[in-house]
């Protein structure tokens, strides 16, 4: 585009200098009489000096024209670079930027006041919202570190080294048995047992042990070992069926006590750990001894490393689930609360002085701090 210029302007003083020539040529000859022709005579004139000393003008300033008596008024701006950049230097710093008006001028608004005006733009808004977002995105991401994890763990541990369970651990073991709330941690562990009487490993172990007692027996008399191999060998005695008789009648025996809330199993286990509650409430030395080590033993314990780690794994992808979702429960939390704080601030004409003060205290500090930088940018 520069250069479209310069070809332009050196087209239209060659176009002034031709025109003034050829003008005064003619008039000169007599060939051009009219009055009229000396007006155009006048603009080519003025064109041509015009152009001869904007160019001279320009191309002085920044080169050395070699002309006797005008050299050494020409190449102005690279032989007074130093005088130029130290006035512009000494203009911006103590007269545009100097720290005494910068002062002055943020001395005459309050900082305050303009920033809850632009934050009460929705595009402003949004923009702090999204700050809030990044800013805990990048924190999420070492939410599950070996060293998070650790720091968690100690907190645990310095936390709960003192505190007291015993009590609370047993006033909620006794309402929830109270309440029935225990109901559906038995239908769970007679569920489970069900599932394990069937299981083919467990008929097995059972069948081997049948056949071990069997043998057993045999070797405790003569008379025991002809009763059993007759018995073998009638069919009565068959290992296989007392394995399966056994089992059918542990599921049965399970299945009443899982459908029977007054089942006398489930009355026994139950009354035991109502005075383990019992006794854990009452501070029974025996009992909170017991409760500390499995406290100790719980937040000493390697498994309480990958149940740390996977509870923060969890909260990790929770939280980037919604930090990076347009409208979650988190976005609408922060905004909620950015619009509790300025409303809150908008009435508190005195916590409004106090942060305007503030601002204007550390922005004059670090102008004057800085000041010396401005200058340099411009060298």
């Amino acid at each position: 585009m520069s250069n479209h210029k310069n070809k332009i302007g050196i087209i239209s003083l060659l176009i002034s200098i031709l025109g003034l020539i050829t003008v005064q040529w003619l008039i000169s000859v007599e060939f051009l009489l009219h009055p009229y022709w000396y007006i155009l005579l006048s603009g080519f004139e003025a064109a041509t000096i015009g152009g001869v000393a904007d160019w001279f003008a320009v191309s002085a300033l920044f080169h050395e024209i070699k002309i006797p008596f005008v050299k050494k008024h020409t190449n102005i701006i690279v032989r007074n670079r130093v005088k130029l950049t130290e006035g512009v230097v000494d203009l911006v710093t103590n007269k545009w930027l100097a720290p005494e008006i910068i002062k002055e001028k943020i001395a005459e608004f309050s900082i305050v006041k303009n920033i809850m005006e632009a934050l009460r733009l929705p595009k402003n808004k949004k923009r702090v919202v999204g700050f809030f977002k990044d800013t805990l995105v990048r924190l999420t991401r070492e939410l599950d570190t070996p060293e998070m994890v650790g720091f968690i763990q100690s907190i645990m541990r310095e936390q709960m080294k003192d505190l007291n369970v015993a009590s609370p651990v047993g006033s909620w073991m006794k309402r929830s048995i109270h309440e029935g709330a225990h109901e559906p941690l038995w239908r769970m562990v007679f569920s489970s047992a069900q599932k394990t009487i069937f299981d083919n490993t467990t008929r097995l172990a059972m069948l081997n042990l049948v056949e071990k007692q069997l043998q057993e027996y045999k070797r405790e008399g003569l008379f025991k070992g002809i009763f059993l191999g007759i018995a073998g060998g009638l069919g009565v005695m068959n290992s296989e069926v007392i394995c399966d008789k056994i089992l059918t009648s542990m599921n049965s025996f399970i299945e009443h006590a899982k459908d029977d809330p007054k089942h006398q199993l489930r009355m026994k286990v139950e009354d035991r750990v109502l005075r383990f509650s019992e006794q854990l409430i009452s501070g029974d030395p025996e009992a909170v001894k017991m409760m500390d080590v499995w406290k100790q033993k719980i937040i000493n314990n390697t498994d309480a490393q990958h149940m740390i780690r996977n509870l923060l794994s969890n909260l990790r992808e929770s939280l980037s689930h919604q930090l990076t979702k347009n409208e979650s429960e988190i976005s609408g939390f922060i905004e909620k609360n950015m619009d509790k704080v300025l409303l809150e601030l908008e009435g508190d004409k005195d916590n409004q002085d106090k942060i305007d003060r503030w601002l204007r205290f550390n922005i004059s500090e670090l102008i004057v701090k800085y000041h010396p930088e401005i200058g340099r940018w411009y060298v």
